[in-house]
Order: C-alpha cells, then structure tokens, then sequence
C-alpha cells in the first residue's frame, strides 16, 4: 500500500512538473492564463482516470474469475478476493488525487460504472465497464 501511494504521489509530481514546463513555455502567449485552467483541470482528471481504470481492472479481473456475481466491493483492508456480507471483496486503494472511489459496484448484465471524485476539484468521474470515462454532470 505504501508502495502504491508512493507511486501514485510520484505520478502526480510528474503530471505537475510536465503541467509547469509547459505553461513556462508559452508564458508570453496571450492564451497562457486560459491554458493554466484547462492544465489544472486535465491534470485532476489524469489522476482520476488511473484510480477509475484501476477500480474498473480489479472488478473486470473478479468477473472474468466468476461472472456470477451482481455486486462487488471495492476494499483497502483485504489482501485477496474474499467474500464478506454476502459479496465479493477486492482489494483496492485510491491515491490522493481521489477524495472517494465509489466502493460497491452494482453489475446488471455485465454492465456497471463506478464513480470517483477529484480531490482538486470536486468534480465526479465516471467509467463504464467498457473503459469510457465521462464527467458525472449533477
């Protein structure tokens, strides 16, 4: 778990340097202020994006070991998939760039999504089983 969170911190120092390198670049430009927003705002959702194809891989890799199940909860506090209260429990944990990752998966016919906030910037993130990540609009 620490190695993950190290990793997960390391990316984000990545993504953040990347996101200062680029704005110093075209910092004459008069559209430089407008590409900032739009930097933070892809870089909160980079983030995101990892935690939701993560929770989405680990639920993609319990339904491919037994499809049978229609719900599946997402967990930091197991090390193997275990059943507990009736579900399946997987291991998972978010990075800091998430203030939460939704942590029961609810599948109807194959199908489900699973939600997750931004930590930078409260917006909420939606995968799909299929991999498709959209802005959940409230």
């Amino acid at each position: 778990m620490k190695r993950n969170k190290v990793l997960h911190t390391g990316l984000g120092l990545l993504v953040a340097a990347t996101g200062v390198f680029g704005l110093a670049a075209c910092g004459n430009d008069d559209g430089g202020s407008q590409d900032s927003g739009t930097s933070d705002s892809a870089a909160a959702e980079v983030d995101v994006k990892d935690d939701l194809e993560n929770a989405r891989k680990a639920v993609a890799d319990a339904l491919a070991e037994d499809d049978s199940w229609a719900q599946i909860m997402l967990a930091s506090d197991v090390d193997a998939p275990t059943v507990k209260y009736g579900l399946l429990v997987v291991p998972y944990s978010y990075s800091d760039a998430a203030s939460r990752v939704q942590g029961t998966i609810t599948i109807t016919d194959g199908k489900y999504t699973i939600d997750a906030d931004s930590a930078a910037t409260g917006d909420t993130w939606r995968i799909d089983q299929d991999g498709k990540i959209t802005e959940v609009s409230e």
